[in-house]
């Protein structure tokens, strides 16, 4: 019995190669399209901030009363993982860089502020959460998953948007372009 012939390698080699860059582009592309958002004025909101013991307190913080600062923005969740992860970094980075002009707030994001609460008990941070109930904020800059840092320059334009968890590299980059 014969062997099979192997595939004519050049032709199948271009064939495979043409495949996977479609893919590339049908997949991967849009997901590096740049962010709408990038290069325009950040868009206001005013929600109330989270107190230490998990319950709404009576002030509220309004967005463009932070305009002056270059401003990191973390929506998160005490349910999600990867926000847990995350706090740590922007707490690092927003001390380190506080002196140049650079806040931290946090946006908490489809959790309840008493869970936010006990998390924040056991895990603390230096910088404060605002509870965005209805989704304000969320739905102002388009987050479409947790967590999500949202980083403003110091006239409250957008300079980055990112999903997902974010190196304590990646983070300090986006701040000093936000400081330039």
């Amino acid at each position: 019995m014969a062997a099979p012939k192997p595939p004519e390698t050049p032709w199948f080699t271009a064939g495979l190669v043409l495949f996977a860059a479609g893919l590339f582009g049908w997949l991967v592309l849009p997901r590096l399209a740049a962010d709408p958002f990038v290069g325009k004025s950040a868009p206001d909101f005013v929600l109330p901030r989270l107190d230490p013991a998990g319950t709404l307190a009576n002030d509220k913080v309004r967005l463009s009363d932070l305009q002056g600062k270059a401003l990191i923005l973390d929506f998160w969740a005490s349910w999600c993982m990867p926000c847990r992860a995350e706090m740590p970094i922007v707490d690092r980075v927003a001390k380190k860089e506080g002196p140049r002009g650079v806040v931290a707030l946090g946006v908490l994001s489809g959790d309840a502020p008493e869970d936010a609460g006990t998390f924040l008990a056991q895990h603390p941070v230096s910088y404060p959460s605002v509870v965005d109930e209805q989704s304000l904020a969320g739905t102002a800059f388009a987050v479409r998953g947790l967590p999500t840092l949202v980083v403003l320059d110091r006239k409250g334009a957008v300079v980055a948007v990112r999903l997902g968890h974010v190196s304590e590299n990646e983070l300090t980059a986006l701040v000093d372009a936000a400081l330039h």
